[in-house]
């Protein structure tokens, strides 16, 4: 781990009023993926991460709440003249902020553990879901794998891949069903540098979760990143997979919050008296994205059998494992549907 001091810190500042998505593109601006939030004259408010941001998009707070309601208000700081105590967990940080006796930022630090990231490519198995009918683009999907579909001259899968080999990853595990010998000469013919390509062929239809007990057991990783082949998202893997071990998870299911609206009033009542009418009211929902975290053991001795992914998860939630959620803010979609797919081939051009 490296220390760094840094006297210009304004790309690491941000102001407690500003808003939840400011902080989410600065901190995407970052290699230290924490801000220090102040209020007037560079005061220390508190500190914020990744993880706290998502902590507060499962309480209910949008990209448009004040950062000062989500933000850590006891972060660990070292004021200038004194002893820090348990210094020692400066580990477990990346950035320190320094204050004088007047809790005003002078300086911080940074400590950065060049070895964190390259590690999760090492201990992560990645599996992309290509063997779908992809029934709802048809007739489009009647020549050619929904993972093919071009857009903006990329196929989905391309761009799939594209996210992860932003965080490392070269080797890919690919699912295949239908018209699996297309995706599979795709591979052959257009050159992926570096990549280490390993197809799990399907006899038959297995459903989003059972082709997982294709994998080769004896070699599996610590974790397997199942990423549904219709989804395109730039989520940030580091962050996934440190939530996903910081929590000590058995799987980690990401989802997107999605706004569902009526087009008519709601009555708010109790018994026969209107307590409130709401016009055209709003219901916050999270939507299973289709990209999960899977700690190996969930899969040992799995039997090859269709079986799909929600009943998968339901089954290791009766059973008691750790089973948690992980909200997406970053970009996502789904393409597999027709008007989908059209609105993101005109955002494209």
């Amino acid at each position: 781990m490296s220390k760094k001091v840094i006297r210009n810190f304004e790309r690491f500042i941000l102001d407690s009023k500003k808003s939840t998505f400011l902080a989410i593109k600065k901190i995407q601006e970052n290699t230290i993926k924490t801000l220090i939030i102040v209020e007037r004259k560079n005061k220390l408010f508190g500190t914020l991460t990744d993880g706290d941001i998502r902590r507060g998009m499962l309480k209910g707070y949008n990209l448009k709440t004040p950062i000062e309601k989500i933000v850590n208000k006891k972060p660990i700081k070292k004021v200038i003249g004194k002893k820090l105590q348990n210094f020692k967990l400066k580990e477990e940080i990346s950035i320190l902020p320094c204050v004088d006796r007047n809790n005003k930022i002078k300086f911080i630090e940074t400590y950065l553990d060049k070895k964190l990231s390259s590690s999760y490519s090492k201990n992560l198995d990645i599996v992309i879901m290509a063997g779908g009918f992809g029934k709802r683009l048809m007739p489009l999907t009647n020549k050619i794998p929904k993972p093919l579909i071009k857009i903006n001259k990329k196929s989905i899968i391309e761009l799939i891949i594209e996210n992860f080999k932003k965080y490392g990853f070269l080797e890919f595990n690919i699912s295949t069903f239908y018209k699996s010998q297309k995706i599979k000469k795709y591979f052959k013919k257009k050159k992926f540098h570096n990549l280490d390509i390993t197809f799990l062929q399907e006899k038959s239809p297995m459903g989003t979760a059972g082709c997982l007990s294709l994998l080769n057991s004896k070699s599996l990783k610590k974790d397997i990143l199942v990423q549904n082949g219709d989804v395109i998202t730039d989520l940030n893997i580091d962050n996934l997979i440190k939530f996903h071990r910081d929590t000590n998870s058995d799987i980690t299911v990401c989802a997107k919050e999605f706004l569902n609206s009526s087009p008519f009033g709601q009555i708010s009542f109790k018994e026969h008296k209107i307590k409130k009418i709401i016009e055209k009211p709003k219901q916050k929902n999270f939507v299973n994205a289709g990209v999960y975290v899977i700690s190996k053991k969930m899969i040992k001795n799995m039997k090859p059998k269709y079986l799909d992914m929600t009943k998968f998860i339901d089954d290791k939630i009766n059973k008691n494992f750790n089973v948690n959620i992980y909200p997406i803010y970053e970009y996502w979609v789904d393409v597999g549907r027709k008007d989908v797919l059209k609105n993101i081939v005109a955002e494209k051009k």
